[in-house]
């Protein structure tokens, strides 16, 4: 997901961006003098790595022509995650095809069908997915959320849908995507997740509007992977990590830090359409974290998200609970980096910053996000007591509260930052 152009937006940077809701106001704060180069690292360990995610972005931009772009074989719960960008100059569509090969019939339950709008605008785009994938978060669907009521989970289940798959046959699935028009040099990306009770065979593919999708899925060209090779079949759509250490508010600054490839790797898969050829989702695109952060200590604490491999603009939900707030034990916020007049932080420094939310030693802190399409990794989540904070000025940060309970080579010392998007 390298950018065509990252240019247009240079001119609009500035340190951080939004607005909480109700006028309150984040500050920008100086991270050297706060100790930024002295904090603690609190590494993190993979705990599982679950379910299949075929990712459809290589061929990235599609042109002279369309067909399919991606494709590979799913059981069980599993993830489609699209992101393309017509080269072309006529209107274009995605369409996803599903593919019974046995003689036995197959039953499909589609969870979840999100998708953006398509534009120019790389981060809109890639912002707009990554909110959408919190506003109506796969474990609410699956009802495994134990953050929302059961009000809500009945609402998220309904909107789920069964298809049945005769033996040796295939189906359109996702058919919004039949109507909307991918014009030339727009972005366009999705995700559809779904239970299935054997194997299916899944293509991506990209044609032309007045096309029939499901005779093209016999019919269409596969298009070679590009240089990049973000495509596939993984193990490991969700993630779960731990932190290794609890973070003591009483012995100063730390971080954590994801989407490195090292404590964090990224996931490996293969690409069925090129002879099961090892592939590397670099940036661990389409994949869902959950993360859980422990804490103790006697002070006062601050959360700042803090972007590291280049320019970021993305959703993050937190779920709360609080030591000492006994009217409040459990909290949901959701926070946006990026967006309005500000696209992104991060672009060619690390010492951007935004602050998501004021803790206690005591809290505990369940951090879910998905890797914002357009945007890079790895990124840090900083901890700081409230008494070594040391602030520049006040600018607005977006702030949500949901209704459920680029390449930047910045050398940062031990830090490995790969042109991932």
């Amino acid at each position: 997901m390298f950018f065509k152009k990252l240019g247009k937006w240079i001119t609009t940077i500035i340190a951080m961006t939004g607005t909480f809701m109700g006028g309150a106001h984040a500050k920008n704060i100086d991270l050297v003098n706060s100790g930024y180069f002295g904090f603690t690292p609190l590494p993190v360990s993979v705990v599982s790595d679950r379910y299949t995610l075929l990712l459809s972005d290589s061929p990235e931009y599609v042109g002279p022509e369309g067909g399919v772009l991606s494709a590979g074989t799913l059981k069980g719960l599993g993830r489609i995650y699209f992101y393309h960008v017509n080269d072309m100059v006529e209107d274009h569509k995605i369409a996803i095809v599903l593919e019974n090969k046995s003689g036995k019939q197959n039953t499909v339950t589609i969870h979840r069908m999100l998708k953006t709008k398509p534009t120019e605008d790389y981060f809109a785009v890639g912002r707009e997915l990554s909110k959408l994938d919190l506003e109506q978060p796969l474990s609410s669907v699956l009802g495994t959320n134990p953050y929302v009521t059961p009000k809500e989970k009945k609402k998220f289940k309904s909107k789920q849908e069964t298809i049945t798959l005769q033996p040796h046959s295939r189906q359109l699935i996702f058919k919004d995507l039949e109507k909307v028009h991918v014009k030339k040099d727009d972005l366009f990306s999705g995700l559809v997740d779904f239970t299935s009770a054997d194997e299916v065979y899944a293509r991506v593919m990209m044609l032309p509007m007045k096309v029939k999708s499901l005779g093209a899925a016999y019919t269409a060209k596969k298009l070679p992977i590009d240089e990049v090779r973000l495509r596939g079949t993984y193990t490991g759509m969700l993630r779960t990590l731990a932190v290794n250490s609890v973070y003591d508010s009483s012995l100063g600054g730390a971080y954590v830090e994801v989407a490195n490839d090292r404590e964090d790797p990224f996931i490996q898969g293969v690409d069925e359409m090129n002879h099961n050829d090892a592939v590397t989702d670099r940036g661990n695109y389409g994949v869902s974290y959950d993360m859980t952060l422990y804490t103790k200590g006697n002070e006062p604490f601050r959360l700042y998200f803090n972007p590291l491999g280049g320019a970021y603009s993305g959703s993050f939900t937190i779920n709360t609970t609080h030591s000492k707030n006994k009217n409040a034990k459990v909290t949901t916020e959701t926070y946006q980096v990026g967006g309005g007049d500000v696209p992104y932080l991060g672009h060619q420094t690390v010492l951007d910053s935004m602050q998501m939310g004021s803790y206690h030693g005591g809290d505990t802190l369940h951090i879910q996000f998905m890797p914002a399409g357009a945007s890079n990794l790895p990124v840090r989540f900083l901890l700081i007591p409230e008494a070594l904070v040391v602030d520049k000025f006040e600018i607005p940060v977006t702030h949500y509260v949901p209704e459920t309970p680029t390449v930047d080579n910045t050398d940062v010392g031990n830090v490995n930052l790969a042109d991932l998007h």
